[in-house]
Parts: C-alpha cells; structure tokens; sequence
C-alpha cells in the first residue's frame, strides 16, 4: 500500500480516537485486544509458550488467562497512543505519580550521564514520553518504520517534550558524547537481540544487549531500571525508579559484562511477576540460538 496513504489513514485514526475519553478509548483497545488473542494464533501460541517457559507449574488456565490480558494491554495501550501523543504535558503528568525520584536525582548528580533500563511494560511509550519531562534530556533507541513517512509522523510525536530518537541503524558514535554531557539514554532490555549474549532473563537464556555494561565497567555510568506500572486498568500509572547494584569485577572482561547485564535483568523480574499481565508475552524474547547455549554453559554453569 502507498506509504502516504498508510501514514495519512494511522494520523486520522490519531485524530478520531482523540476524540474519545482515555479511559474509554483503553478500554475499547482491551477489549479488541482480547479479540485478537482468538484471532492472531501465531502470537497466542508465542504468549501461551513463553508463560509455560517461566510458569511451568501455573494452571494452563491461569497460563491461557494471563495472555488474553497481556493481549488485552497491548489493545488498552495502543488506543491510548493518540491521547499520548496528542495531548498536553499537564494532562500527562496529571496521570502519572512518581516512585523513587530520588533515585533518578541521586544518579544524575554524579555527572557521568545516566542509563535507564526499561521494558516493554504497560504503556512503554508513556513511560518513554516521561522521561524527557523530568529534566532529563533523554536519548532513546529504538527501531524506526520502513514507511519514512509515518516514521517521521511519530518521531515528531515521540520527541515534541525534548527527548532524542536514536535509531539502532545509525550506530552509537552519539552515544559517549551524550553521557560526557549528562544526558541519560534509555535501553530496553527485554528485545530479543541476534547479535546479542545469553543471558538468564525470567530464569532462561535469551539474547540480549551488553552495551550499557561497558560503560558501566569502563566509565562507572549509573544505571537505573524504570517501569511504568498501571494502577487497575485506567489511565493512572506509577512510574518507578530503583537502583540496580552491581557485582564486583573480576579479571574476565566479557565475564563482567554478562554479570552485569545480568544484575540488570534479575531486576526486572520481582517486577514482572507482581502482575504478569503487563509484560508483552507475545514476542519471541527467548529466541536463541544453541551455540549461545553452549558459550552459557561455561559463564553460567548452566544444564
């Protein structure tokens, strides 16, 4: 399809959910969203696979539930990206209280920039957005869309509060600037990565980033874990900063990395569990390949 066409119809459906009350366009996303879960078989059997992978021992019931909800808040956060990306600072801010600010504060006071590790949880890109209106001067990576022009549409979105889009394609030569400057930079730590390492992420190995642990190891770049947690099923959210300790480094570079990608990673997961639902079940985030397992076995000790 013509990519005008396509950018053209994604602004006017923007504009017409709008129109709705929040609350009432999440819960219109729900509820399709919930019909996509008996429609979309491929990705209902990838949320149902990967709730067996970490709940082996939870009823298929519960299993089968969880990502029908998951599905269900993938719907709710998708129709609420117009209000998002529409609406104003004030209105945003007025939804959102914040959890461990102070942990935000202390980090960004040691002047060394600061990494936000994140998830795909509840609402990201609320969470994303927020960022970039707590003094922060945020650079987020992420992938950009192959139709330049809806990408250009939602660049402008994701950026009109002062955050930086910085698409994986362009490489990170931006990056050590960024942080000598102050600037934080938000990594998501859940995307399955093909050129990623193997390490434990809710108790099994998946490919995943270990960028931010050079600068942890060489630098002493503070990271942070941030999530945005929804209250109930409206349109309130807790956004929550921790700390993430960090293990001693031992003489093995590569071995230092892991272990703190891995301290990263097991942070995420008291998160995680507390409601399940909210995480993105439906992607392929364990998706590794066996020599990754192999190259685990020796840094892990892992069957």
């Amino acid at each position: 399809m013509n990519a005008w066409l396509v950018a053209s119809f994604v602004k006017l459906v923007f504009w017409l959910i709008r129109l709705l009350p929040v609350r009432v366009a999440g819960a219109l996303g729900a509820g399709l969203g919930r019909m996509a879960y008996y429609v979309v078989r491929r990705h209902r059997m990838i949320a149902i696979a990967n709730l067996t992978r970490v709940y082996p021992h939870k009823a298929r019931q519960w299993r089968n539930k969880t990502a029908r909800e998951s599905f269900a808040e993938l719907g709710r956060t998708c129709f609420e990206f117009p209000h998002i990306f529409l609406r104003s600072k004030e209105f945003l801010l007025s939804r959102v209280e914040l959890q461990g600010e102070e942990v935000l504060r202390d980090a960004m006071s040691q002047e060394k920039g600061v990494f936000f590790a994140a998830a795909h949880h509840s609402n990201w890109e609320l969470g994303a957005l927020m960022l970039s209106m707590l003094s922060c001067h945020a650079h987020i990576l992420y992938r950009p869309l192959k139709n330049n022009i809806l990408e250009a549409y939602l660049k402008q979105c994701r950026e009109r509060f002062g955050a930086s889009m910085e698409s994986r394609l362009q490489g990170l030569r931006w990056l050590p600037k960024a942080l000598r400057k102050g600037d934080c930079v938000a990594v998501m730590i859940d995307q399955h990565m093909s050129q990623g390492t193997p390490i434990p992420f809710l108790g099994h190995l998946a490919n995943t980033t270990t960028m931010p642990a050079a600068f942890v190891l060489r630098q002493q770049t503070p990271v942070i874990g941030v999530a945005l947690e929804r209250k109930g099923k409206g349109f309130h959210f807790t956004l929550r900063f921790w700390d993430i300790d960090m293990p001693e480094a031992g003489e093995d570079k590569q071995a230092n990395m892991v272990h703190v990608m891995q301290s990263i990673c097991d942070s995420f997961e008291p998160v995680i569990r507390a409601r399940p639902e909210l995480w993105l079940w439906l992607h392929r985030r364990w998706l590794i390949l066996e020599q990754d397992k192999e190259i685990a076995k020796v840094v892990f000790g892992t069957p």
